[in-house]
């Protein structure tokens, strides 16, 4: 990996503890590509219905001029990221389509609103890609391109092939982070206000910082401990392997593209937590310039979450049986206690389970509940929102 791609990839991996970071990482990917500016669209829940909303942007793009192309966009914009997304593959590689899929010719696009609207700013071509296809609603990167140019080359996309895997990663793993900031403006200073748990390593993989959550988990679960030399160690050899290549080798991050929860360290080998792992360089909290470490975010996926079960279950294509499981899985509830609260088999329930992770491509329970996390969860706890 080159130097200045490296630099790029940890500076994506930072924004992960710091939302502000997110436009300068936008900003070197518009300079890099040539680009006029981009923007990471997102799907807010609200009751029954999505909300699309442009939280994230490079800084060309000051955030009224944004809502004002919402305001008089949205169901055009809505329409070309509903093409997107039927046009993306279901393999897990992040892919980045061009707006051949929105009009074959440039006329094509001329003819549409919101194009006009686009090209009194300076912007014809768009380019943008699905960056999580368990919940396709999630988030869109997009990446807008001068008029005068055409769309992207070779070069360009090679350049963005390999970032967007690790843009996918840090923009899931953000998720939960942002809503802490949102509320608090601080990360690390208020962690101890997620659900999940949060955990800061130093190079040596010694723990400099960690939450309330994660230090009940450490004294809930084995797996999780503090070895003879200070160092975080897992329960499981398989574990451990992957936690240290993870901390090792940046290129091995992201390698699971659009699904990073797939990447996730599983603990132990009975164990309902779900460990997942970014680099963390540079961390305004921390204090220093340079700290070379890593960010720790781990899910206890037996605790009771809240889910939009109707959305689960139509992103996987459940049938009603199974869809009506996802709700009690979402409360911590074992297959006998399922079969128990539902009046069958401890069998058919198993059965039932099986064919949602088939269909989920998941490998285990931990791993579905931690796909279920991202339609509709909220990270912070109720105790934040009493004092409202």
């Amino acid at each position: 990996m080159k130097a200045n791609d490296l630099d790029l990839t940890l500076k994506i991996y930072d924004a992960v503890a710091d939302p502000a970071a997110w436009q300068p990482v936008l900003d070197e990917v518009v300079d890099r590509t040539g680009a006029h500016g981009s923007i990471v669209f997102e799907w807010h829940e609200e009751g029954p219905s999505r909300n699309l909303v442009a939280p994230l942007h490079s800084g060309r793009y000051p955030d009224n001029l944004l809502s004002s192309y919402l305001d008089k966009c949205a169901h055009l914009e809505e329409r070309d990221q509903d093409i997107v997304r039927k046009h993306t593959s279901n393999h897990d590689a992040v892919e980045l389509l061009d707006d051949t899929l929105i009009a074959s010719t440039p006329e094509g696009l001329r003819n549409t609103e919101h194009v006009k609207f686009l090209e009194s700013i300076g912007i014809f071509h768009r380019a943008a890609g699905v960056m999580n296809k368990d919940n396709r609603w999630i988030s869109l990167f997009s990446l807008q391109l001068g008029a005068g140019r055409p769309q992207l080359d070779a070069e360009e996309r090679a350049f963005l092939s390999p970032q967007l895997p690790h843009l996918a990663k840090a923009l899931d793993l953000s998720i939960p982070l942002r809503q802490l900031h949102q509320r608090y403006r601080a990360v690390l200073s208020a962690m101890d206000q997620l659900t999940i748990g949060l955990c800061v390593l130093d190079r040596r993989g010694l723990i400099v910082a960690r939450n309330e959550e994660f230090q009940r988990q450490q004294e809930s679960y084995r797996s999780i401990r503090v070895g003879t030399d200070g160092r975080l160690l897992l329960g499981s050899a398989d574990g451990n392997k992957h936690l240290t290549d993870l901390m090792e080798h940046v290129e091995r991050h992201g390698q699971f593209g659009a699904r990073p929860r797939k990447e996730s360290v599983i603990s132990g080998p009975s164990d309902a937590l779900c460990v997942e792992v970014s680099p963390l360089n540079n961390a305004d909290e921390i204090g220093t310039a340079s700290f070379d470490g890593f960010l720790i975010c781990s899910t206890d996926t037996s605790l009771p979450m809240h889910c939009n079960v109707e959305r689960v279950g139509s992103a996987f294509g459940l049938t009603k049986a199974e869809t009506a499981l996802v709700e009690p899985i979402s409360q911590g509830l074992t297959n006998p206690e399922i079969a128990d609260r539902r009046e069958r088999a401890v069998t058919t329930i198993n059965a039932q389970m099986k064919s949602i992770l088939s269909k989920s491509g998941c490998a285990n329970r931990t791993q579905f509940v931690r796909a279920m996390m991202r339609f509709g969860t909220q990270f912070l706890r109720d105790e934040a929102f009493k004092k409202e």
